[in-house]
């Protein structure tokens, strides 16, 4: 677990500091045409998949997030917040089952590329949150389950406005959804 840890933390680490070296020379004027500075997205999508999930899944993880775009030292920065639930089960042979029930608060970064589509916005960012963790079922041999814990993640994604307002997106990395798949909408 410690070797995955470090290497997760390099891998960060290595495409935070591609992202940055690769628009370096960014200024105002050159933002992607679907970010500018002090524009809001709303966003709800369906995960595949989830860090801590333990058992059969029943309830997808679901999440919604808003990003608010920044300009930090003229880079396309956004930061914003992320809000998830998702619920799995465990049949024991000889006991009830157990139902765990995820819930997760997170804040979200992300670093904006420059495409010359009008239409396309990839960005790549990080996550750091806390998954609430509930629990219900009998205990088994004197032992029950229902710890939350920190968690963290990175993610890599592009939207596609298919209008001014309105987006699909797609997110892919290690976090709340290895992949998240949903609607955006520019307030």
């Amino acid at each position: 677990m410690k070797r995955i840890s470090i290497l997760v933390i390099l891998l960060i680490c290595t495409f935070t500091i591609n992202l940055f070296a690769q628009e370096s020379i960014t200024k105002t004027a050159e933002y992607p045409v679907m970010f500018q500075p002090g524009e809001k997205i709303v966003q709800g999508g369906l995960g595949f998949g989830m860090m801590g999930l333990y058992g059969d899944i029943v309830i997808p993880p679901i999440s919604f997030s808003v990003d608010i775009a920044k300009e930090i030292e003229g880079y396309p920065i956004s930061f914003g917040g992320l809000i998830g639930i998702a619920k799995s089960e465990h049949d024991w042979v000889y006991y009830d089952n157990w139902t765990y029930t995820y819930f997760v608060l997170g804040a979200r970064a992300a670093y904006h590329l420059k495409l010359e589509s009008p239409k396309i916005d990839p960005y790549g960012g990080l996550m750091l949150g806390y998954n609430i963790v509930s629990f219900s079922g009998d205990e088994v041999f004197g032992y029950s389950a229902g710890t939350s814990y920190l968690m963290y993640g990175f993610y890599g994604g592009a939207r596609y406005f298919f209008n001014p307002k309105m987006a699909v997106y797609a997110e892919l990395g290690y976090g709340f959804g290895y992949l998240n798949l949903g609607i955006s909408y520019k307030l």
